[in-house]
């Protein structure tokens, strides 16, 4: 039976919980959250705060009080989040029969769901940037045609590479989640458009063909990928043509992860709580927003968050369970706002200083190595880091000691575009293919290199570039055949086809010379014959695909003419100068702080030549052996090592930041609060210990660390678990 409220509405009630859970005591603040009788609650947790089992005790209570378990849904931003609600409403004492029967689920799942029972069937899923890819080049090849028509074409930045395609695709699922339709006002330009949205103009252009390609001109959405679902329910809802269409009915709404709201999910979620007269209750986070590229923005959510809901309680979670006293009086120093712990533990909070990123380096892995001689679980520990290029000099240190590392959030450097590409060149000048070991890997290598060298064939060509991976002499032949050749009217043709759609067009060509011969056409074949040369000769490529041919033709000079006892260093450093590659980060990567991360990347790349002093072969040689090492250190226990980004929603029992300076965290050119709070929620992942790695210099010390006042913290912490409580 549903009762007209899910909370009992008496004060009293609210001081005995019904629900009861089993293996702890709820503090105030969660019984407060479990059994408040207001229709919206909006709760905002610390970390570690214990959020999402005071949402399970939310769940618990109403289900206790007589709603049935399919009456409430879960919404989170992340399929494993949703996971780990309804496995703590078990673990919090709920009968496993009736958590199951809670509906817990991502919003663009559910938008999936809702979408699928509006419009009457499925629609496909594309689940990668790899599956829209051909998409957006298809939108791309359009935009192409469409521009070469018009009298004064448009000069338009449109993605190529797979790099410049997952770039886009980031910027259309922001501008998705902020519901940026792709119509234009009245006597509005695209290019008017794009200069409000602080985008470029190809690329809003490109949203529009997409959009349009995906809506299949007006008979029905052909495919959707992530976050799609979410940003064509809010439009349908917010179409104002007649009443919206009908959403589930459920009693109590629960959002975990609150901070990660943005105005598309938020639209969803105001039609659910309308249409059902549901009980709402989210908890998140202020503190935790690192997500504005998805739409997420603490302002939206003072705003305009819950603004025309009436009967709102705003509670607070300031109790972590996490981490001890000294922690939790650090984090409120930092935040300035309540934090206590409720872990009667001294953790370790040391500060260490380095001279530069090689001393980090050590410093970082003398950390781990003392983690691990105290008994403690390697996969226990994480070195969290603001920027992927920072990895270099830390997984060289752990690697040379026999220390396994995995990495969540970035790529191993060894398998960065940039560094790949390198990586291609040093092979190309020894003409040792073999320094890079696997078809596999060679592949990465071709396409990294194309696309650092700014050309492109049709996604049917990447065949030929797996069969020029599997045998070195094609491997060497693709450098002059198609790297260092000038590109003609020919060549731009088949790139275009797959190898047997060329085969075919050749076939076409020789038969029809045949059968004007056998009509005694001669002077149409030698037409024919004239055109196939003049293309064959005719140099069809762009000032910048030439610029790169010439800087790889002279990068390549430089790597072999380096003496043979030269450290390796050297030689890239020039090698690296001659092929300009900031310029073309620049141009190929739509995000300048992409670019700005390649930059630093390949100076980390040549930093770790440097290091080791290896002649060129022998530097290759170890790439080639140190990535086979660490192949077989993964296969045991293994440290963490991986952005902030990444560490969100985890814990450990060791956690060390390095690189914690002006410029680097924060890292320059970014918003400062969004900054603050990736420092927040990178430190606040330890249970026990924590390192944080500051320059030499007072002056270059990250301003965030002298913001936890930890001498304070830590003499306040420990007269409190002195204290008797």
């Amino acid at each position: 039976m549903i009762r007209s409220s899910s909370l009992p509405t008496p004060d009293s009630a609210r001081a005995s919980p019904r629900f009861q859970p089993k293996g702890f005591i709820p503090t105030d603040e969660q019984t407060e959250i479990q059994t408040n009788n207001a229709r919206h609650v909006i709760a905002m947790a610390n970390a570690g705060a214990a959020k999402t089992t005071t949402l399970a005790l939310r769940i618990a209570e109403s289900i206790t009080r007589g709603v049935a378990p399919e009456h409430i849904v879960v919404l989170t931003f992340s399929a494993e989040a949703a996971r780990v609600l309804q496995r703590r409403l078990i673990e919090i004492g709920l009968e496993a029969r009736l958590a199951r029967r809670v509906r817990c689920t991502t919003f663009d799942e559910f938008a999936r769901d809702s979408l699928r029972d509006i419009e009457g069937g499925d629609t496909p899923f594309l689940d990668s940037f790899e599956a829209v890819a051909p998409h957006v080049r298809a939108a791309v090849a359009e935009l192409q045609r469409l521009n070469a028509l018009r009298a004064t074409p448009r000069e338009l930045w449109l993605p190529e590479h797979n790099a410049q395609i997952a770039d886009f695709l980031k910027l259309a699922r922001q501008l998705k989640t902020q519901l940026v339709r792709p119509t234009l006002e009245e006597d509005e330009t695209i290019a008017e458009r794009a200069d409000a949205l602080d985008i470029p103009e190809g690329a809003f252009a490109l949203y529009r063909q997409l959009e349009k390609e995906r809506d299949g001109d007006g008979d029905g959405c052909s495919w959707r990928s992530g976050f799609d679902a979410t940003y064509d329910l809010a439009c349908l809802l917010g179409a104002g043509e007649g009443p919206p269409p009908a959403l589930p009915k459920y009693r109590v709404v629960i959002v975990d992860e609150l901070q990660d709201m943005n105005p598309a999910s938020y639209a969803c979620l105001e039609q659910l709580l309308a249409q059902g007269q549901a009980f709402f209750t989210g908890a998140g986070d202020f503190d935790q927003v690192i997500h504005r590229w998805a739409g997420a923005d603490v302002s939206f959510i003072r705003s305009h968050f819950g603004a025309g809901w009436r009967n709102v309680k705003r509670l607070t979670l300031t109790m972590t369970f996490r981490h001890g006293p000294a922690m939790a009086l650090a984090t409120a120093a930092f935040k300035a706002k309540a934090v206590v712990s409720g872990r009667d533990h001294a953790a370790q909070i040391a500060v260490e200083r380095y001279v530069d990123d090689a001393d980090a380096a050590q410093r970082t892995l003398a950390r781990v190595l003392d983690w691990q001689r105290r008994g403690r679980r390697l996969d226990d520990c994480a070195i969290i880091l603001r920027s992927a290029d920072e990895s270099i000099a830390i997984e060289n240190a752990l690697l040379e000691a026999g220390i396994g590392c995995r990495v969540e959030g970035l790529e191993p450097y060894f398998l960065r575009p940039e560094v790949l590409m390198l990586r291609g060149v040093i092979a190309f000048a020894l003409e040792d293919y073999e320094s890079i070991p696997g078809a596999g890997k060679r592949l990465q290598v071709l396409q990294a290199l194309e696309l650092w060298q700014e050309l492109s064939w049709a996604t049917s060509r990447v065949e030929d570039l797996k069969i020029a991976a599997t045998q070195p002499e094609l491997f060497d032949a693709f450098l002059h055949g198609r790297l260092l050749k000038a590109q003609t009217l020919a060549d731009q043709a088949a790139a275009a086809l797959s190898a047997d759609e060329e085969e075919e067009a050749a076939h076409r060509l020789l038969s029809l010379a045949s059968r004007l011969r056998r009509e005694g056409r001669e002077a149409e074949v030698r037409l024919l014959l004239t055109q196939q040369h003049r293309a064959a000769h005719t140099v069809a490529e762009t000032p910048a695909q030439q610029y790169a041919r010439l800087r790889l033709a002279r990068a390549l000079e430089i790597l072999r003419d380096a003496p043979a006892d030269e450290p390796a260093h050297l030689a890239l450093e020039r090698a690296v100068k001659t092929l300009d590659l900031k310029q073309v980060a620049q141009r190929i990567f739509i995000d300048p702080a992409n670019a700005e991360v390649v930059v630093r990347s390949i100076a980390g790349f040549v930093d770790s030549a440097r290091r080791l002093g290896k002649p060129l072969r022998e530097f290759a040689q170890w790439l080639r052996e140190a990535e086979e090492k660490l192949a077989e250190l993964r296969k045991r226990k293994t440290v963490l090592l991986c952005t902030v980004e990444a560490a969100k929603g985890q814990e450990f029992g060791a956690v060390i930041l390095p690189f914690l300076e002006e410029g680097r965290f924060p890292l320059a050119g970014c918003d400062r609060t969004e900054e603050s709070n990736r420092f927040y929620v990178a430190s606040t992942r330890m249970r026990d210990e924590l390192t944080l790695l500051v320059p030499d210099a007072a002056a270059r010390v990250s301003p965030f660390v002298a913001a936890m006042k930890l001498e304070q913290a830590m003499a306040r912490g420990r007269l409190q678990l002195e204290t008797p409580r």
